[in-house]
This record gives structure tokens, sequence and C-alpha cells, in this order.
């Protein structure tokens, strides 16, 4: 809605609709309270439960998923539907068996899809459900934390530095006593809402005023009311409009490209066969069965080249592999960032918690006493006090603790106010009250410079508190500073007295120095990014064995602007961050700038964060990687969020995320060489010499190879010791390079079989020679010697057993007056011994395509040597089964399967070459002479031939792996020959993939494998979607009673986004027709 509403409270537009609308950011926090039937002490269980059936969750509403919509869509995508088509093709020519297999080999990848993806599914959201965003809300009396999607309209929530706000709220006063008073020394709350409004800096925010959804506290703390949830949120309407909640995957791209190219392969081969076949040959092409085998051969390179499996095989391998990761700890925000994690060479790790174990402990012994008359145990117990364990923040739980008498200071001791930590500031305070005295007095506890800067005598201490520091750092220990002020400041005059420096211990994680090592052979650098003190930074790194070339961030930024002392040693500011080990003293802002010059260096970079000031740096980074613990805020910027504390989970991250690329490349590279092979070798031979091979073996070998390749998807693989990235340029070079020598394997050994007598005259197998001349001699010496024919240029219804079928008339008489009588004898025999020969020569063909095709597979997976690399047990298994299946049916054939539409029985001259009834050819039926049949592609088998295409495929495996390795080396594949160049190429499609990242807000909508985290996203901030107007109206109803309550029908909220939206060029739409508003008191 527009913002003509003055006052504000309830907006009606007259026209179109009725609706009634609440702007929750005009009205005064009592009426809120009163709309929303609910007081600053929150909901009753009871009643929560009431309004989470009326309301419903804080989430989008789920769009309903039909399973069997579901299984379709698998089958909806190009590739599919050229195998759609394809099989189309098969039923429009009567051939059954083909179009059943065509569409037995869709259903077949669909189930796999379906069933592996659901599965991997339910495993990751059950996983992920432990990370669903968390909330305090008050309710019967007391804090509870709950989860954000359970919260309703009314709910009062607790919000603090580092959260999300869960729900769109109405803040109360920062004084507990007057919830819905301002005063004069109000603390605001900063609160980052530039995902909702595009503002750089945050907002600060007052009593009364609202905060939305998706946005994140920057400083504060306060209690708040929900006044909208779910669709009726300002990111709630706008998702609702423009979400598109699930990323699209780089791989989707990826696959787009892919199959594009082997589409477009395909569609190339199909237009030279077709007009070759029917321009030069004279193929003709009839209705019915077996009525055009050259359409029917068009289906080898259809069917063949389409790399159908490729969608379930990748898709398969990334879900699968996302939901290992799960199990070790890493949750997979988005699909893409497994891609950039396995292109990672740079990680810039947080010390605490990540490289250490984040338990701190007190020196006791070694605390350092500034303030005179005091012990030891007396700073303890201000420290004790000082702290807030309510938030459970380990330096407040440290010092709790370490205090023996901790649990009876609440007895004598009230808190009256609570100043929380902001990174900018770098201390808490706490104003407390003696309830046994009456004294006033406040504490303060920090960074150390800050609390010493305080002190009334920062002079005096200065020297001895800055030596006890160094002396600490040197020690590996972090300082604490402690003060306190008698009063409560009111009158304005302060004397800070600093009581002491706590030293605290974090030590190193025992397996961090291990895993350092480990990443450094995998060619991952890792530096370490801290907060702390120069000097811890430098002792925690030589413990770990990282190196000491460390600088505060300071002298960082002062050679980004340029000067000459702070590079010291190095040529530029790349150059100094790419070299040294880690920065120290870092702030926020320092993360972010880190990682830009990192990658403006071509690196592709992970940056760890836990806080919400982490998230611009997390955003920025190649990989955010959210540590165990985090914020919801920095789990928001995330691509990583670690269930596992420790440089370990990462590290297994990593590399997992190199398998899963491992095999997904290892399949791309293969599937372009199988559609360039299939395309190349059956397209040549057609076009060549006129040669046709069956549909039918084309789809059994790719249900064979189906197989094969899903088991890829559980491949065993070694990481890659390189970054990995796509390099789409690679894959199909090698692919061609791949399918075209395999192609030359195949031509060599259709020549030899079939245009010489090598195999006949070496290796004493049958002939299947079938040039003219060898097929004449052959012909003449079998008419004349073995049948006793005197001619044979006779008639061929000179043969009893041919005149007497139907073909032929029934009789010999009959048959001279048909189309046939003209034909020969000598003619028929050459048409029976190429129809044989043939069908023999398809069995031997299909076993070596067979063998060879899958073998490579074997070749691509690693750059090594591929018998010395061990690949995974089911691999194998599929392999050897699939190849126990291709030779068993090149031994025994089909039977003469497809057998010729124009056909004689009991052939007369369909031998083997040494004169013995062919084998398994009880039909022993052949085409006549003359006809288009004599192109039918049957299959006969070729017994000891499959010796032969074994041993041929192994002789061709020989030269493959160094094609590989020249390749590589001249593609300079994964660094192979120059590790700088790939970088950058690496970069580069990284950078694109980064682009595309998303405004998100996490638990809005139904977690997915795609998208664990339940994140709703939209492409840019709500601001530029909805009138800034609307963002705190929301729908309200009138009760029988007359009392004004927030609606809970979304199709409202649906309305209200839609009249807010706005148009292209900033102009409001209205929902049609002329509206007025008036304004309701």
């Amino acid at each position: 809605m527009g913002g003509g509403d003055q006052k504000g409270e309830v907006k009606v537009a007259v026209g179109n609709t009725s609706t009634e609308e609440v702007n929750f950011e005009k009205i005064d926090l009592k009426e809120a309270l009163s709309i929303l039937n609910t007081t600053p002490h929150g909901l009753s269980s009871a009643e929560v439960e009431k309004r989470l059936n009326e309301y419903g969750p804080n989430k989008l509403p789920e769009s309903t998923r039909n399973p069997i919509l579901v299984f379709l869509g698998y089958m909806w995508n190009p590739l599919s539907w050229a195998m759609e088509a394809a099989a189309i093709i098969a039923i429009a020519l009567l051939d059954y068996a083909d179009f059943a297999l065509i569409v037995g080999l869709l259903i077949l990848n669909s189930v796999i899809s379906y069933v592996e993806e659901s599965s991997a599914d339910k495993a990751i959201k059950a996983l992920a459900g432990a990370l669903a965003p968390k909330c305090k809300a008050v309710r019967d009396g007391t804090v509870q934390t709950i989860d954000a999607v359970n919260l309703v309209p009314g709910d009062v929530i607790i919000m603090k530095f580092g959260d999300i706000v869960a729900a769109d709220v109405k803040l109360f006063s920062d004084d507990p006593q007057k919830p819905f008073d301002k005063h004069s020394e109000e603390v605001p709350m900063q609160i980052d809402q530039a995902a909702l409004t595009g503002e750089s800096l945050p907002a600060k925010k007052y009593t009364g005023d609202v905060a939305f959804s998706g946005s994140a506290i920057k400083a504060g703390e306060r209690h708040a009311v929900v006044y909208a949830t779910g669709i009726n949120t300002f990111f709630g309407r706008a998702a609702a409009l423009i979400s598109g909640t699930n990323n699209v995957a780089n791989l989707q791209i990826i696959m787009t490209k892919i199959g594009g190219v082997c589409l477009v392969t395909i569609g190339v081969w199909v237009v030279i066969e077709l007009c070759v076949q029917f321009g030069k040959y004279r193929h003709g092409c009839t209705s019915g069965e077996e009525g055009c085998p050259t359409l029917t051969n068009m289906l080898v390179i259809l069917v063949g080249g389409i790399p159908i499996a490729m969608p379930t095989v990748l898709s398969v391998t990334l879900a699968l592999g996302a939901a290992k990761l799960a199990t070790e700890g890493a949750i997979v925000a988005r699909m893409s960032a497994v891609e950039e994690m396995a292109g990672m060479d740079i990680l810039c790790s947080d010390k605490t918690g990540t490289l250490t174990l984040n338990k701190l402990s007190i020196e006791t012994s070694n605390i350092f006493v500034t303030e005179p008359g005091l012990t030891i145990d007396d700073v303890l117990k201000y420290g004790a006090l000082s702290a807030d364990i309510t938030g459970e923040e380990p330096i407040d739980v440290v010092l709790y603790n370490s205090y023996a008498q901790a649990s009876t200071l609440a007895n004598r001791y009230k808190k009256l106010k609570w100043v929380p930590f902001n990174p900018t500031d770098k201390f808490t305070a706490a104003t407390m009250l003696d309830q046994e005295t009456g004294r006033v007095f406040r504490l303060l506890k920090g960074s150390p410079q800050v609390v010493l800067g305080k002190a009334y005598n920062k002079d005096k201490l200065a020297e001895s508190v800055n030596g006890k520091m160094v002396e600490f750092a040197n020690r590996g220990f972090r300082s604490l500073g402690v003060a306190m002020a008698e009063g409560d400041g009111a009158d304005g005059k302060t004397e800070w007295h600093m009581l002491g420096l706590l030293p605290l211990f974090d030590p190193p994680r025992h397996d961090t120095k291990d895993t350092i090592e480990y990443c450094h052979q995998q060619g991952i650098e890792v530096k370490m990014v801290t907060g702390d003190h120069l000097l811890i930074g430098k002792e925690t790194a030589r413990m770990l064995g990282m190196g000491d070339t460390m600088y505060a961030s300071e002298v960082l930024i002062k050679a980004k602007n340029g000067d000459k002392t702070a590079l010291g040693e190095f040529q530029n500011v790349s150059e100094m961050v790419e070299k040294c080990n880690g920065f120290a003293e870092v702030f926020p802002e320092h993360k972010y700038e880190i990682v830009a010059i990192l990658q403006d260096a071509d690196h592709v970079v992970g940056m760890t964060g836990d806080g919400v000031n982490d998230a611009p740096a997390l955003k920025k980074a190649d990989v955010g990687i959210a540590v165990a613990g985090a914020t919801d805020a920095a789990r928001g910027a995330a691509d990583i969020v670690l269930t596992e504390a420790g440089l370990s989970a990462i590290k297994t991250a990593v590399l997992g995320a190199r398998k899963i690329f491992q095999r997904m490349t290892t399949y791309a590279k293969y599937t372009v060489a199988m559609t360039f092979r299939i395309c190349f070798t059956f397209g040549l031979l057609t076009v060549i010499y006129d040669w046709y091979f069956p549909t039918i073996l084309i789809v059994i070998m790719a249900v064979f190879n189906d197989g094969a390749m899903i088991a890829l998807a559980k491949d065993r693989v070694e990481p890659s010791r390189q970054p990995n990235a796509w390099n789409l340029k690679n894959i199909f070079l090698m692919g061609i390079a791949y399918g075209l020598y395999l192609t030359l394997s195949s031509w060599a050994l259709y020549q030899t079989a079939c245009k010489t007598n090598f195999f006949e005259k070496h290796l004493d197998l049958f002939s299947l020679d079938d040039r003219h001349v060898s097929l004449h001699n052959w012909c003449m010496d079998y008419i004349t010697n073995i049948k006793k024919f005197k001619d044979p240029m006779e008639s061929v219804c000179e043969v009893p057993e041919y005149a007497s079928q139907a073909p032929f008339g029934g009789s010999i008489a009959a048959c001279y007056k048909t189309e046939h009588a003209d034909q020969t004898i000598l003619g028929q025999c050459m048409v029976e011994q190429k129809y044989v020969r043939g069908a023999m020569l398809r069995s031997l063909i299909y076993n070596q395509v067979s063998v060879s095709g899958q073998a490579l597979v074997l070749v691509v997976r690693n750059q090594g040597y591929s018998l010395a690399q061990k690949a995974g047990t089911l691999t194998y298994v599929a392999f050897v089964l699939a190849q126990i299946g291709s030779t068993l049916i090149s031994i025994f054939g089909f039977g003469g399967y497809v057998p010729p539409r124009h056909r004689l029985e009991d052939c007369q001259f369909c031998t083997y070459s040494d004169h013995t009834p062919i084998k398994y050819f009880p039909s022993k039926e052949v085409p006549i002479e003359g006809t288009e049949s004599r192109a039918t592609a049957s299959v006969l088998g070729c017994m000891g031939y499959v010796i032969v295409a074994w041993i041929w495929s192994g002789i061709w495996y020989v030269l493959l792996d160094p094609i590989k390795w020249i390749l590589c080396w001249v593609l300079n594949e994964d660094g192979f020959r120059d590790a700088s160049s790939a970088r950058f190429e690496r970069r580069q499609e990284l950078q694109r993939v980064s682009q595309e990242k998303t405004v998100d807000v996490g638990g809005m909508t139904v977690p997915t494998i795609s998208n664990p985290l339940g994140r709703a996203s939209i492409q840019k901030p709500v601001a530029m979607v909805l009138d800034r107007a609307s963002a705190a109206l929301v729908p309200v109803h009138r009760t029988s009673e007359g009392l004004m309550r927030v609606s809970n029908d979304p199709h409202k909220a649906r309305d209200l986004a839609r009249r807010s939206r706005l148009a292209e060029a900033g102009v409001q739409r209205t929902s049609g027709g002329h509206q007025k508003e008036i304004t309701r008191a």
C-alpha cells in the first residue's frame, strides 16, 4: 500500500478490496499489544499452541509436491526429451522391442534418481535439523529457547548481538522496569537490514521501532513483541511473490552445456546420415515393421549418443556426496558450494575454536592485580559479577566458574543494567546493587587496552599493564581487563579503577598441527586470522608449525594504502597477503579486505567466521564457513555450516568436496567421449560403408553402462592434490580426443574384420570378409561344389526350396512370373553371406565398443596410471557384470533378430565360411536380393570373435594413459603443467558462480536436499520489490466482539504483497481499478 496514512493505525482500501491493515511502525506499543492480545510477559504454552494452529508455523507456506510429478520431473529435461523422441520414432516404425527398452531406460534413470535423492534428502534434513534458527522467547513467565519456526504473533522474544531477527517485531524499551517508555539515556539497537532495505549501514532502532525478519543484530539487547510471522513478514511477502527458494545449482548449468554439445553433435550426424543414405545410397522407406531400416539405424545415433544417465549420475553424485559431508560435520547450504569448496586453495581460519579448543581457562596464579588492597580472589569475585551467563558466552562462563562462591552472588547482588559486548567498543558493562549495603557500582570487562584507557590512573599503570600483556602474549595467553567505578554514572562523574589483568588460555587442538600439514600436501594454504594480540597469534602459530610471518591488521591497511615501510620486503600487498602466515588484531572488516586481496590474486578463498560481523566476509569469500556454534547471522551468510568443531572438519569437507568433484568430472569426460565415439563410429560406418547397426544393441549397451556409471556416484576416489573447478573447454577437448581415438579403434577392427582375411588367415576363425570379390569367389565355389548347381547365374527360381515359398509364388513356374525371376542364384548367395557375416560382425563390434568404452572410465577417473589406481568395488562389479552381459550377447547373438521384412526361410547359402551351419540361428531367415531388407541390421553370435574383441580393446587401451597425460600437459588440466594459469581459470569459473548468490533468509521455507537450511531467497533486497511504506503493514480482522486481531488468512498477505509491489520503474502497482484510502482511528 502507499504511504498516505499519517496517523497510521489502520488502512482500509475502498474499491476492489475491503482489506483492513495495521501499520505496526506507527502505532504505539500498548496498542500493538492490544491488537496482538498479549503482554510484555509473553504468552502461555496453551495460548501458543492455539495460535500455532491458527497462524501456522513461522515460515512460507509449503507448496505441495506430488510424488508422482516429482518422479516424472526426472524425465523432463532436454536429454530425456531426445530419448522420448527416439521412443516415439521407434513405436512409429513398429519397433516394439526398442520402444520398450528406451522407455525402460528412461524409467530406470528416474527410479534411481528418485530413490537415491529421496534417501539423501531424508539423511541431510535430519542432520540439518539441529541448525534450524533458534530464538529466546518468554513463555509461561520464563525464558525458553525455541525453534524460530514455532514463533506466533504476540510472542515476546529476547534479541541480542549476533542474532537474526526471527520474525517482524516491535521493540520494547531497554529498561525492563518501564518497557513502554523511551528515555534520554536509551542505547539504541543497531540492526543490519541491508538484505531487506539495501541500506549499507546498520539502522539504529529505539523503543517502539520495528525490526524485520532476516535482519541481523549488530549491537544491543532488547525484548520485542512479534507482530508478523511467515508470509505476513516484510520478507515473507516479497519471497511469496518472487522467491527462488532453491537456488539453481551451477551443476544444472554445466549439465545443460554438456547436454547441449552432445545434442548438437547428434543432430549434425543424424542430418548427415539421412542425407547420405537417402541421397547417395538411394535407400527406400515404407510403412510397417522393418519397412525403413535407415530410420531405425538413425536411432543408433540418437539413443547411443544421448548421455541419458547424466542428470541421474551427476545429481545423485552430488546428493549422496552432500549427505555424506553432512554426516561428517559439514552442512552444505547450497549445492554450488561443493564445487567452490573443491576449488579452494587458501583457507583463512579463525584461531579460537577452530585452531584451538575454545575451552578457556584462567591461570588464577598469574592474575595481575592492579588495584591496591585487592587480592586475586577479589578480582575473581568482581569478574564473576561482571559476567552474564544467560547468553552462555565462553568468557562470561569461565569468569563465573572461576570464582568458587559464584553461586552465592545472586543472593546479595542484583544486576540493574547490562550493556552487552559489541565489536566496536570491545567491552561489557554491568550496573550492580549490593542489597545488603545499598551500594551501587559498575563493572567493566573487555579488551585490556580499552579497560586501561578508561582507568583514571592509566598513565601510571600503562607500563606495568602493557608489559604484563606482552608477557602473557609470549606465553600464549589472552588478556582480559576488569575495572570498577562507584555509582551508576547518572551524575556524569565516573572514576574507573582497573582491578586487574586476567590471563586466559585456549590450548590448540590436538589434531590441528597434523591437519595443517595435510592441507598443505593437498594444495590448501592455511592462514590464521585472529582478533587476538599479534604475539598470541605468533605463539599459537609456532605451536602449530604454521610459520610466524604474521602482521597486525593495521600493517595490512597501511600496506594496502601504499605505505612502502609497511610492505617491507614484499613488492605489493597481494604478495604480502599471499606469502604471510596470518594476521592478528583483526576486525571483521579486515577479513573482507583479506578475502578481496586474495581473490584479486586469483585464489579461491575460504573464510571461517562465527559472529554477525563476519557475515560480509563470509558472503565475499568463495566458501564462507560458519564454524560450530556460530551465530544465526554467520550461518545465514555462510555456504558451509559446520556442526563439528575444529580445522579437521573443514579439511574433511574440502577433501570430501574434491572427491565429489572427481566423480562428477570423471563422468562428464566419459559422457562427452562416449557421445563422440558413438556418433562418429556408427555415423562413419554408415556413410562410408552403408553398414547399419541395430538399435537394440545400443539400448542394451546404454542400460549396462547406466549401472556402471551410477556406480561412479559411490566410486572410491583419491582427492586431487590440486584444487578443482569445472573447465568445460578441457572436458570437451579431452572427451573429443578420447572419443575419436576409440572411434579409430572400432573402425580399424571393422576394416580388419570385414575388408581383409586377417583373422581367417592368422587365427583360424571363420571369415567376416564382405568384400564383393570375396563373396563372389566364395559363392561360386559353394554353389557349384557344395550345392551342385550347374550355373550360378541361373534364376533363383531354380532353387526349389525358395521357389516353393510364398514370396516366390509357391512353385517354380509361378516364380518365373514374379519380380524375382531375374535374380540369380549367385546374387542371392552373396546377399545371404553379406547378411550373416554382417550380423556376426555387429556382435563383434558391439562387444568391442562396450568393453573399450566402459574401460575408459578407469582412465579418466584420475591423472595417474589407470591400472595402478584402485577404483571402488561397485565400479569393478558394474564393469564385470556389464561386460559379462555384452560378451554373452556377442557369443550367442539374437538368433537373427531383427528378421528382414522381405525374407526367405530355410536359407540355402547362410553358413560359416567353412561351410558349417551357423550356430544359434534357428529361424534361418534371410533377406531377398533386390529388396530394402538387405539393409536390415540383424544380430547373430560371433562365437570366438569375442576373444578378438577383448584383445583388441586391451591393445588399444594401452595407449589411453599416454594420450591422457599428453592432453593433461597440453591443456594444463588441474595445473598439470602450470599451476598459476590453472588458478586463473579456476578463479574465473568460480567468480561466475559466486555472482549468483542471492539474498537469503534461513528457516523461512521447507528444507530440501538442495536447500537443507530452509533458506528462502530472492535476487535483490525486499525494498526493491515492495513499497517500503508497506513494510510494517499487517492484515487484520474484527472479531465478533468487535476486537481487532491480526489476520490468519494468507490470501490477504498475498493481496497486500501484490498491491505494494513496485514496478520496474519504481512506481507502485495497484491491483486494478482506482482506489482511495481512508484512515480509521
